[in-house]
């Protein structure tokens, strides 16, 4: 299991972006993320024709489905859909890994439960504004 901002597991930040021009304002080989909607399109174009590791923030399996033909390198989800998504990923073999979202230390035992590929702590993710 991959752990993202635990705090005794040094990890890499994910930045978390709204616009292109946000991506100048990250450190180099920094991975990005953003939500997975219609307007964020262009970003994540952009982000696969330049062979940007992104993670989408997604909510049902169809996104994660779309998020994956995409080209995300990360699923971020919250616990509630987790389980589903995860099955999903595995029936398909993903080559994105399905990250938990928590707020807390003592939540990682209910993804660890649902067998996730890892976990990415609240504090792990650093807004960036453009």
């Amino acid at each position: 299991m991959l752990l993202f901002g635990h705090p005794y597991i040094p990890s890499k930040s994910f930045y978390h972006i709204d616009a292109i021009e946000a991506i100048r304002h990250t450190p180099p080989n920094s991975i990005l993320s953003l939500f997975f909607t219609p307007e964020n399109l262009d970003i994540i174009e952009h982000l696969h024709q330049n062979n940007i590791r992104f993670a989408l923030h997604i909510e049902t399996t169809t996104d994660a489905v779309i998020a994956e033909n995409l080209g995300a390198s990360y699923l971020i989800v919250l616990p509630r859909h987790a389980e589903a998504i995860q099955k999903v990923a595995e029936h398909y073999l993903f080559d994105a890994k399905i990250l938990g979202y928590l707020e807390e230390t003592k939540e990682l035992e209910d993804l660890i439960d649902m067998r996730l590929d890892g976990a990415i702590f609240s504090d792990n993710l650093i807004k960036i504004t453009s």
